[in-house]
């Protein structure tokens, strides 16, 4: 099978019809202009850089219409696209950046001073304003002879673009995500939730999410609907848009918003809002939600609006969608995130690899055309992650009598603050080369603002004299800092198993009310 260029294939059927709209820079594209301004991209990739099949380009962007039409660019030039977390330091991008080995970048004009840490000796562009340091995007486009691009018909075993996660041992992988897992994710998320041409995202996660890009960039424009980007989440702007009053074009016509995906973190800010009580919603059809687990409050609060969040799961892994619940399921059951979705099979097995029967707890399995053949140049991480044909989520999961799905545990130690995976061993692994820690541990810990927080455990080494503002300030300068744990406590000795490994349980169970 193979798959085509959906963007062109829109853009000659529907090709008036708005495409992108950027929030921050008041633009907007029709598929036409989408598909055109995409081509002159991929011209620029071969003809100016001569990136072949294959070759990795590099963005550490911003949300916007520039980004998207960078991601569809890559494909029509057969270059793979390395989207690259720009809330990260450049201690931490580095080996991410060393591990694609891209053969060029664009970045953004704010993170000029990260680019040129991390892309030494590469060429680049800048997406803003003409620099001093590399040409700009617009001027690139504005030299390609403007010529439409289609791209060649593409295997679904073929790459598009990588999505980079920390491992928990710290090292980064690069989710590869095919041609494939992006038309079925399209597919899946069409029949769960019936989305068409007329639907309009607001596209507030980031980019270099899958989320941000599958949930549901990709399978909109597939469809041949509209996205509205924000440049980063406003709750105030988001709820303007959400409530209808967003506006686009010269004349600034309406554009109802229908379709909307955040995390709890993004439903809790938009709650808190003082416009939040106010706003109707009246064009919102569906309302999604997934990431971390969803706190019965927000689902109660929204529920008082009359919205059901269909609060689903899926992971990078899984391109991502597996569950997306139905309406009528979410609100009969609270916290269910339903049945798999068309394409993709599951299984909940035990400790010995045996299915588990209704209500019995084990880890969910994954398998379908929606799931990566794996972690770029990653043999081992792909290897233990993908047996027998089934991915291995490390998510603890039951279901019960009619099939529908509960995530209810995390195997890993992995905790998520504020829609953003943190991986304790990272963390820790940093703190123990602070002078005076003599051991560390670090849990997810519950929070009204951000759901989870980090809190570190540390025993300080003899004669030490650590304080929580020390320890922060270590971290600050050497780690993302949503990944900074907002909380510390100093204990004498951890509480370890037998065999000598952290009893991390027991530090949550400890630690809950912290």
């Amino acid at each position: 099978m193979f798959v085509i260029d959906w963007l062109h294939k829109q853009a000659q059927h529907h090709p008036d019809k708005l495409a992108l709209v950027d929030v921050a820079s008041g633009r907007s594209f029709r598929y036409r202009d989408f598909d055109e301004r995409a081509s002159r991209f991929a011209e620029w990739l071969r003809e100016r850089w001569r990136l072949a099949p294959g070759d990795r380009l590099a963005v550490l962007a911003h949300n916007g219409s520039d980004y998207l039409e960078m991601l569809y660019g890559c494909a029509k030039a057969g270059v793979v696209m390395v989207c690259l977390n720009w809330r990260l330091p450049a201690a931490e991008l580095q080996p991410i950046v060393d591990d694609a080995a891209p053969a060029a970048f664009v970045c953004s004009e704010e993170l000029v001073a990260v680019a040129r840490q991390v892309f030494q000796g590469l060429p680049g562009l800048v997406s803003g304003p003409p620099g001093a340091d590399w040409p700009d995007y617009e001027s690139a486009l504005a030299a390609a002879s403007g010529g439409v691009v289609e791209m060649p018909t593409r295997g679904m075993d073929e790459t598009w673009y990588l999505l980079y996660t920390s491992g928990t041992t710290g090292r980064p992988k690069g989710v590869i995500q095919t041609f494939g897992m992006a038309f079925f994710n399209a597919v899946n998320a069409m029949l769960a939730t019936k989305l068409s041409g007329d639907d309009v995202l607001l596209a507030v996660l980031p980019f270099f999410h899958t989320g941000g890009l599958n949930l549901y960039a990709n399978p909109i424009l597939h469809a041949g609907g509209t996205v509205v980007i924000q440049k980063q989440f406003d709750a105030g702007e988001a709820i303007r848009w959400l409530d209808g009053r967003g506006r686009t074009g010269g004349a600034g016509l309406p554009l109802p918003i229908t379709q909307f995906l955040g995390v709890p973190a993004v439903y809790l800010f938009i709650s808190q809002h003082p416009e939040f009580a106010s706003a109707r919603f009246a064009a919102m059809r569906h309302w999604s939600a997934g990431g971390s687990p969803m706190p019965q409050a927000l689902l109660e609060a929204y529920a008082a609006r009359g919205i059901t969040l269909c609060f689903g799961f899926g992971m990078t892994e899984t391109g991502p969608t597996v569950f997306i619940p139905d309406e009528a399921t979410a609100r009969a059951k609270p916290g269910s995130v339903g049945k798999p979705v068309g394409s993709m099979l599951t299984r909940v097995v035990d400790r010995e690899g045996r299915d588990c029967g209704p209500g019995e707890r084990g880890e969910l399995l994954v398998r379908g055309p929606g799931v990566t053949p794996g972690y770029w140049r990653n043999p081992q991480a792909t290897s233990e992650a993908l047996r027998d044909g089934w991915l291995h989520t490390g998510d603890v999961a039951f279901f019960d009598v009619d099939g529908d799905y509960w995530i209810v545990d995390r195997v890993k130690d992995m905790y998520i603050s504020g829609g953003e995976n943190v991986y304790p061993a990272e963390i820790e692994n940093l703190l123990y080369r602070m002078p005076g820690v003599a051991e560390a541990a670090v849990i997810g810990v519950p929070d009204p603002r951000w759901i989870e927080v980090g809190l570190a455990v540390i025993v300080p080494a003899p004669g030490a004299q650590l304080t929580e503002e020390a320890v922060r300030e270590y971290c600050r300068a050497g780690l993302a800092g949503y990944k900074v744990p907002k909380r510390v406590r100093f204990v004498d000795a951890l509480p370890r198993t037998p065999a000598g490994k952290v009893e991390k349980p027991l530090l949550r169970q400890r630690y809950a009310d912290a």
